[in-house]
């Protein structure tokens, strides 16, 4: 493998792992959105996470099609292919994105978590508002809301 080539990949690599860093960052500020409910925050950082995701992605891409095509073989299996000069650095950088794609996914399934939290308390909330106001909620035996709307239902009459 040429030099240039470990060069390349390193630089890549290391462009993911500042990718997904900034992605965390996002995160964080996508959780205080939640947290606070600030639909403004929470809608800049899903446009600002969504535009991240997308370099990752194709970063991420990129460096396993450098990989194959230069190579021959998937991005965890080029580690044989290095010099010793730069062995080191690639696995510390293959450890590093693995901490922090590990970080990130955490935090993504986390803010998730919050989200379907905070939307079955809004349900409530508005479900509770609905009865204050003379529009009681109808429920079944078993305790589930009942949708009694007719809007897109066909209703059977007989005469």
């Amino acid at each position: 493998m040429s030099i240039r080539s470990q060069e390349l990949l390193l630089t890549w690599s290391q462009e993911c792992i500042e990718l997904a860093e900034q992605v965390l960052k996002v995160l964080e500020k996508e959780r205080q959105g939640l947290i606070a409910f600030d639909i403004e925050k929470i809608t800049s950082s899903t446009i600002e996470k969504t535009a991240l995701v997308n370099q990752l992605k194709e970063k991420r891409e990129s460096l396993k099609r450098l990989s194959q095509v230069r190579f021959g073989k998937s991005v965890a299996e080029v580690e044989s292919e290095f010099s010793e000069a730069l062995i080191d650095k690639w696995r510390a950088q293959e450890s590093k994105w693995r901490m922090s794609w590990m970080h990130l996914s955490k935090r993504a399934q986390s803010n998730q978590s919050l989200l379907k939290h905070s939307l079955k308390n809004v349900d409530l909330l508005l479900g509770n508002l609905k009865s204050l106001f003379g529009n009681p909620g109808v429920y079944n035996q078993s305790g589930k809301r009942q949708d009694l709307s007719t809007s897109g239902k066909v209703l059977e009459g007989r005469f």
